[in-house]
């Protein structure tokens, strides 16, 4: 394995300080330059370096103005910041120089959130997933969207999605519990939130939301019974 895949394993392993000493040798060596000046921006941004990550960004942007990611990591960093005008200008050069590339849709759809314009989130997630259907990450904010602009049953197929590309995320079992909560199906949320709890089993707003439906489901069975005759 060469230097800069070592350095990618790590970074992919979540350890990023030992990542950024592995493309610091890279850039040393001039092994995968460009890249590797990338990946150190990614690693600092990853330990909330944010002005070492800037450096390093506007390094890889110094040698290849061409290539669109390091534009795009930039926009992350002033996303972080509440910057969001420079935010939308990063994001903004590198759809310019790559508009197929769908990690900056999906950034662009986190700026819009972050802008309050859940309509244009939408349309920049739907775009990055007609790039790349398989995302489990930007199915999730889609679903988290559409749940918000009241769209109950995109959301659930969204959230389904996640669960079939990575059946340990979660935050899809939590949505689900929560979409089915706001339409009244307790059981459905109940289902979905026993499933959430079981991969995060000391969450105590989950254990209040657990009491909540099983109160639910009782009052709905009794209000079934009174209309019943029972």
């Amino acid at each position: 394995m060469s230097l800069y895949d070592i350095g990618d394993q790590l970074y992919f392993e979540g350890r990023y300080q030992q990542a950024a000493d592995v493309f610091k040798e890279c850039i040393d060596k001039q092994l995968e330059l460009d890249s590797s000046l990338n990946y150190l921006g990614c690693c600092e941004l990853q330990m909330e370096n944010l002005e070492q990550a800037l450096y390093w960004f506007d390094e890889a942007i110094g040698r290849a103005p061409h290539w669109e990611r390091p534009y795009m990591n930039k926009s992350r960093i002033y996303i972080k910041q509440g910057n969001l005008s420079e935010a939308k200008r990063c994001l903004d050069d590198a759809l310019k120089l790559n508009p197929d590339n769908e990690d900056a849709y999906y950034y662009l759809g986190i700026y819009f959130e972050k802008c309050g314009d859940l309509i244009k989130a939408e349309e920049a997630y739907n775009k990055s997933l007609d790039i790349e259907a398989n995302q489990p990450e930007t199915l999730l904010n889609q679903g988290i969207v559409a749940s918000r602009l009241d769209k109950y049953v995109e959301a659930i197929g969204c959230f389904q999605k996640v669960i079939v590309l990575d059946p340990n995320e979660s935050n899809a079992y939590w949505n689900l519990a929560q979409v089915y909560e706001a339409i009244k199906d307790y059981n459905q949320a109940l289902l979905y939130l026993d499933k959430y709890m079981i991969l995060n089993k000391d969450d105590d707003e989950a254990k209040e939301l657990r009491t909540t439906l099983e109160m639910e489901i009782l009052l709905s069975k009794d209000s079934n019974n009174k209309r019943n005759g029972l």
